[in-house]
C-alpha cells in the first residue's frame, strides 16, 4: 500500500505587537488563513497587549477559534515583555496617523503616547535580551524577522534595540502600489501590466521612481530605442492621442513624480490599506526564504548597510534583491545622475528626521519611562501604568 503525505511544517511563531486595532486583526485573519504563508503553515500566534487590555484580547482570541482558521495551531494573549527569541516573526502595528512620516508638532494624542511607550519598551527588551540571550540551538540558523507598518517604528527599533541585527528589520512601501495604480490609469492598462517598479526614498512624501522598460510587459520596443526619449511604444500611445514628446523620460522623473506625490500626501492608511501593506510585505518578505534557490526584487524600507552612497544604520526605501534570508540594495541605476542626486536631498532628510526622532525618544524615555512621570487614571488599581518594578516584567 502507498501512503502520501505532506511534511508537517514546525509551527511559525508571530507576536503581533498591538493587536486590538482594526488593521492588526485584519492581519492577524489574512495570516492565520492562509494567505500569507500558505495552507501548509501552522501558525502560533502571540498577541502582545497592556494589561487591562488582556480581557478584550481573550474575547478576540474566542472569535479567532470559533472562525476555525486553516493554519491556526494556538493563539495567546500576553502583557509580558517579549525576548527575542521568543518569536520567528515580530509583527509591529502602530497608531500613527502615517507611519513613515511623524508630524513632531502633533504628538501630544493619546494615541501617539500609547505606541511610542509600548514600541520604546519593547525595543529595549528586545535589545537587551539580543545582547544577553543565546538562541535555541534548533533556532541558530533563524534570524528573527521583525516587520513594523513603516520606516518610524523602524528607526526606533534600530536606535534603541541596537543590539538587534539590521537585516531582519522591513516595512512596506506604499509607492510601487500607488506608481502602479497612477500609471495604469494614465496609460490604460491593467496595474498588472506595468512594469517592476523601483523606488528610493526618505519616505512617502520624498522619493523617486524607476519603472523598468518598456513600462506595460506586453509593450514592444526596438533595442535600438531603450533610451530615454522613448517610454512606450507609438502603438501604444496612438490610441491614446499620445506621442513621446507627451510621455518620456522627463515627464515620468517630473510630472509623474508630482502626481505621485500628491496621491501620496492624501494619506491612505485606513485600517485595510494598513492590513494590506502589511500582509503584501510578508509575503515578500517570506517568499525568498520559502524559495532559496531563486532571487526576489521588490522595493521596501530596510536599515541601510551604506550602498549607494546613503546613511548606514538609518531607514530608507530601496528596491532590493533577496535570496533566502539574505538581501542587498539593487544598483541598476546606480549611475543615473537624477538618483545620485536624489540620494544625496534624502540623506539630509533623513539624517534630520532621525535627530529630531532621538531628541524626543530620549525626552519620553525620562518623562515616562525613567522617572515613571504617568497621570494616572481616576482608580489607580484599574491604571494602565504601574511602578519601576512592575514595568521590568510586563507592558503596563
Amino acid at each position: 500500500m502507498n501512503f502520501l503525505y505532506d511534511q508537517t511544517l514546525e509551527p511559525l511563531r508571530i507576536l503581533m505587537v498591538n493587536p486590538l486595532v482594526p488593521a492588526s486583526q485584519l492581519t492577524i485573519i489574512k495570516m492565520l488563513s492562509g494567505a500569507v504563508f500558505g495552507m501548509k503553515q501552522l501558525i502560533h500566534m502571540t498577541l502582545l497587549v497592556y494589561s487591562n487590555e488582556i480581557p478584550s484580547a481573550q474575547e478576540f482570541i474566542q472569535e479567532v477559534i470559533g472562525c476555525n482558521l486553516a493554519c491556526l495551531h494556538t493563539i495567546v494573549a500576553t502583557s509580558d515583555l517579549p525576548s527575542i527569541s521568543d518569536a520567528d516573526i515580530f509583527c509591529f502595528m502602530s497608531n500613527f496617523a502615517n507611519p513613515n512620516v511623524l508630524d513632531f508638532d502633533n504628538l501630544d494624542t493619546d494615541d501617539h503616547f500609547d505606541s511610542f511607550y509600548l514600541i520604546i519598551k519593547i525595543a529595549y527588551s528586545l535589545g537587551k535580551s539580543a545582547a544577553i540571550e543565546e538562541l535555541d540551538a534548533k533556532r541558530k540558523d533563524k534570524k528573527p524577522i521583525i516587520i513594523t507598518d513603516g520606516l518610524i517604528v523602524l528607526d526606533i527599533l534600530n536606535t534603541i534595540g541596537c543590539d538587534i541585527k539590521p537585516s531582519g528589520y522591513y516595512c512596506p512601501s506604499p509607492i510601487p502600489a500607488l506608481a502602479k495604480t497612477l500609471l495604469s490609469e494614465h496609460l490604460k492598462v491593467q496595474c498588472n501590466d506595468i512594469n517592476h517598479v523601483y523606488v528610493w526614498g526618505a519616505n512617502d512624501l520624498d522619493f523617486h521612481v524607476e519603472i523598468e522598460k518598456p513600462l506595460v510587459k506586453y509593450d514592444e520596443i526596438l533595442t535600438q530605442t531603450h533610451c530615454d526619449w522613448e517610454m512606450v511604444s507609438v502603438k501604444l500611445l496612438d490610441p491614446l492621442k499620445m506621442d513621446n514628446t507627451q510621455f518620456n523620460a522627463s515627464w515620468m522623473r517630473r510630472e509623474f513624480i508630482e502626481k505621485l506625490t500628491q496621491v501620496s500626501t492624501k494619506n491612505p492608511y485606513g485600517c485595510i490599506y494598513k492590513a494590506w501593506e502589511m500582509c503584501r510585505n510578508m509575503i515578500n518578505v517570506w517568499k525568498p526564504r520559502a524559495a532559496p534557490d531563486k532571487t526576489h526584487c521588490i522595493s521596501m524600507g530596510v536599515i541601510s548597510d551604506g550602498s549607494l552612497r546613503t546613511i548606514k544604520g538609518l531607514p530608507y526605501f530601496f528596491p532590493m534583491v533577496s535570496q533566502g534570508d539574505k538581501w542587498e540594495i539593487n544598483e541598476r541605476y546606480e549611475e543615473l545622475p537624477h538618483v545620485r542626486q536624489e540620494i544625496k536631498r534624502f540623506n539630509q532628510i533623513v539624517k534630520s528626521n532621525h535627530k529630531k526622532l532621538v531628541k524626543y525618544c530620549k525626552k519620553f524615555l525620562e518623562e515616562n519611562v525613567i522617572n515613571q512621570a504617568f497621570v494616572p487614571a481616576d482608580d489607580e488599581t484599574d491604571s494602565i501604568y504601574s511602578s519601576t518594578e512592575q514595568s521590568s516584567q510586563g507592558i503596563v
